[in-house]
């Protein structure tokens, strides 16, 4: 009874190992007769259970199948679009990402051991052949990805480009490597589509690797900053912005400003005074440099001072929203100051102070803060400010305006 026990899991062990054979070459049928892209994906759904299988995940044929028809309909594809036939790009392209990343599986299981325990290779040579020979239709691939917006994709052809010279795997096969200017200019292509992928990541990855290198576009270093923003990571903003300062200088302010701000946000007052002060020795009409010190007083609860480096700045550059948006808070932050202090006053007393004294700032304050919005219609903080400020005035038509312009 045992003994056939024996035999049944042995007949069955081979009707296994002979349906993960036949799944892998009925696949095979499959991608030979694909003529798309749809017809290469359903031939890829056949073979996948081949891919987790204990008898077939090893073997390099298993992906090797589907790397070599994902290249050869990505060059039947390529051909059509040669001679002028109507091509679909994206399923074009997303056939070489398929041949590319089945090709790396493929190698990375390319193992076979002979008789005489020599271990060898049995398709490497012609996988590595295959992706070398691709290398440079990676980059219109990338291309063709972010034209379609699928920037997921367009940052791994990208990479795939970059990344194919230096894989020792490709061996002598391996194309040459690429001049450090183009490296430069697709590393900053991959950081554009990871971002726009919402791959932030990949993104601060790529730009880390792209200005340590000291790259030139000032661009880039504000790309980066943005990445860094909306990953809420104080070091890389600090470290990004502190790289462009050392490259470019002031000649955009913004680049100290945020240098600055970090030093603000992370307390660190008297380092920022310092280069706030050094930066309006060296150049003493710029606006942004007050708009910041003011910031900075403003933090330390000087408010007096940071009233008058808000003040500063709206002189200097009267058509900028932020600097009219600040000077005028400042006036309401006094106004409201004043009248705290005078909670005790008798209310005829109260009533003469605020007529000459407190009133005509937040009537002051009002001309800034309109500015502010006329300057920039998305100044919503400018209106809420307005808003309390004409409802105090007891301004009527300009507090309906207000509400209006809120309720947009």
């Amino acid at each position: 009874m045992k003994k056939i026990c024996v035999l049944t899991a042995g007949l069955l062990a081979a009707v296994t190992m002979t349906a993960q054979v036949t799944l892998v070459k009925d696949a095979e049928k499959k991608f030979k007769s694909a003529n798309s892209y749809a017809e290469y994906q359903d031939a890829v759904k056949s073979i996948t259970p081949a891919f987790s299988d204990p008898e077939t995940e090893k073997q390099a044929q298993t992906y090797w199948i589907p790397s070599k028809a994902g290249f050869k309909l990505y060059d039947d594809l390529f051909a059509k679009k040669t001679i002028g036939q109507d091509v679909n790009l994206s399923e074009m392209s997303s056939a070489l990402m398929d041949g590319y990343n089945y090709g790396l599986k493929a190698l990375s299981v390319d193992t076979v051991t002979d008789a005489k325990g020599k271990v060898k290779t049995k398709y490497s040579k012609e996988i590595a052949s295959q992706i070398s020979g691709h290398a440079s239709d990676f980059l219109n691939a990338g291309a063709a990805f972010w034209e379609t917006r699928e920037f997921g994709k367009a940052y791994e052809a990208f990479n795939a480009y970059l990344m194919i010279p230096e894989n020792p795997r490709l061996g002598k096969n391996a194309p040459a490597a690429l001049p450090d200017s183009t490296v430069a200019q697709i590393k900053y292509n991959c950081a554009l589509a990871a971002w726009q992928a919402e791959m932030l990541p990949q993104a601060a990855d790529a730009f880390d690797a792209l200005l340590s290198k000291g790259y030139d576009d000032p661009n880039a270093y504000d790309y980066a900053f943005s990445v860094a923003y909306q990953m809420k990571d104080p070091e890389r903003q600090l470290r990004y912005s502190q790289m462009a300062l050392d490259k470019f200088g002031t000649k955009d302010p913004k680049f100290l400003q945020r240098v600055v701000n970090s030093y603000i946000e992370s307390e660190q007052y008297d380092k920022a005074k310092t280069m706030l002060n050094d930066a309006i020795a060296a150049d003493p009409d710029n606006s942004a440099y007050y708009l910041s010190l003011g910031i900075l007083l403003e933090q330390q609860k000087d408010f007096k001072g940071a009233k008058e480096a808000y003040k500063k700045a709206v002189g200097i550059d009267p058509e900028n929203s932020i600097n009219n948006l600040y000077y005028g808070r400042m006036l309401v932050q006094e106004y409201n100051d004043l009248d705290q202090a005078a909670a005790n006053m008798a209310q005829n007393e109260y009533n003469k102070y605020n007529f000459e004294t407190m009133r005509p700032l937040i009537v002051e304050a009002a001309k800034y803060l309109e500015k502010a919005y006329e300057l920039d219609n998305e100044q919503s903080d400018a209106l809420r400010y307005l808003k309390n400020i004409y409802y105090v005035l007891n301004d009527g038509d300009n507090l309906l305006r207000v509400e209006s312009l809120l309720g947009r």
